[in-house]
């Protein structure tokens, strides 16, 4: 039987300590230019795109956990009224203001930047009762963690259709992070789109890549495990969809003869 571990990084600080800091995915929609807002707001309406962000971030493969989104002060005021905090997930907000108390939400703490929050809800307060971490936003937030060592996993809603925007991120390391997903395109409101799996592969893409005369020459993946993701996007790789049509059609397949006499188990009336 698998068991389930709490994905951590650990870092050495410039005292020879070692800080232990829990790893992260990130949800974001962004244009081809990597836009991502515009006036503080999302500049697109999409009901699949906000499906796919709930569950990403909502759904655990343990009933008796839950997951944390950590945003930005401006992203947690954007969120309406009545939608705050994000139900069922605990709300991690960066703040330095005195003005926001977590202690007037339930499943809302508050901290002062990105690492303070990793490094407490890698504490045995958060430790075994969190099973996922994603940032959800804003920008600031996501120029600093898109790309950086903790990020294990992007969940990119691809705008294919020109949006004016004034907010941007940067683009996906191909060199750190391949493509683990991709959903056929989407419709909705004139807006073309699909969701975009990227996973992380190298560790760092100095330590992998080498220029060998020709550019840069990367070796192998450095990632052997990807159970790290989320279940839905786990299975959704193509190896997983042929291991559940092998297994579909060995459990409801039809018997059928063959010239060789051995028998042909078939799903496709052939």
């Amino acid at each position: 039987m698998a068991t389930e571990t709490t994905n951590v990084s650990i870092e050495t600080s410039t005292n020879g300590n070692h800080v232990v800091q829990r790893t992260y995915q990130v949800v974001v929609a962004a244009t081809k230019e990597m836009g991502i807002g515009k006036d503080g707001k999302l500049p697109w309406k999409l009901p699949s795109d906000l499906k796919f962000f709930k569950d990403i971030t909502m759904n655990t493969s343990n009933p008796e956990k839950k997951n944390a989104v950590i945003m930005g002060r401006k992203t947690w005021e954007s969120i309406p009224l009545k939608n705050r905090p994000l139900p069922g997930r605990l709300n991690v907000v960066l703040t330095r203001s005195n003005d926001f108390v977590a202690g007037n939400f339930e499943n809302v703490v508050s901290c002062g930047s990105l690492d303070s929050a990793l490094k407490l809800l890698a504490t045995s307060l958060y430790d075994c009762s969190i099973e996922k971490v994603f940032i959800i936003g804003g920008g600031q937030l996501l120029r600093a963690a898109l790309n950086a060592p903790a990020c294990e996993a992007i969940h990119m809603t691809e705008i294919e259709t020109s949006i004016e925007c004034d907010t941007f991120i940067p683009a996906v390391d191909a060199f750190l992070f391949q493509p683990w997903y991709s959903s056929f395109p989407f419709v909705e409101n004139n807006v073309r789109f699909s969701f975009v799996t990227y996973v992380r592969v190298r560790s760092t893409t100095v330590n992998s890549c080498q220029n060998n005369g020709n550019g840069l020459s990367c070796g192998k993946f450095e990632v052997p495990d990807f159970s790290f993701l989320p279940r839905m996007i786990l299975e959704k790789h193509e190896e997983f969809l042929y291991l559940h049509l092998v297994q579909d059609i060995l459990s409801n397949g039809n018997l059928k003869d063959d010239r060789t006499e051995t028998g042909t188990l078939s799903k496709f009336g052939c």
